[in-house]
């Protein structure tokens, strides 16, 4: 298998209000999938989900 032949993996995470959650989440998906994009998708929280996401 070539790169190009080589799936691409998008894990997509719609979240809201997960300040206490978001990081080791993020984390342990890069390190179970580490090829893999990953998108956080804050729905407006109010806390700082957006910030520790980023």
């Amino acid at each position: 298998m070539t790169k190009t032949d080589i799936p691409t993996i998008a894990v997509l995470l719609p979240c809201y209000n997960e300040e206490v959650t978001i990081g080791k989440v993020v984390r342990d998906f890069k390190a179970a999938l580490p090829n893999a994009d990953i998108y956080v998708y804050d729905n407006n929280s109010t806390d700082r989900t957006a910030e520790i996401a980023a």
